[in-house]
């Protein structure tokens, strides 16, 4: 399955910043929030037929870059911490 155009444009577009921010980035820890934040965004507008390709090219453009999303900030697809309890 392709991913909807618009989800396409805004992973193309996340791409093409990764390369910006790690060049002014002063630690690498001003960068994974950030986006972090932008990928989750677009994983939420995700249809779930899609999020599995959707995650697949997000790892790929990290990889192309080196890196590699932190344990710490893949996101849990379960119920927030605390709401389970409720």
């Amino acid at each position: 399955m392709t991913v909807r155009p618009d989800i396409q444009a805004r992973l193309d577009a996340l791409d093409e910043m990764l390369a910006h921010w790690l060049a002014h980035t002063r630690h690498p820890a001003q960068f994974w929030p950030q986006f972090e934040l932008l990928a989750a965004e677009i994983l939420d507008e995700c249809a779930d037929a899609e999020r599995s390709q959707v995650r697949a090219r997000i790892n790929a453009m990290l990889k192309g870059h080196a890196l590699e999303l932190p344990p710490w900030h893949e996101r849990d697809e379960g119920m927030p911490p605390g709401k389970a309890d409720q």
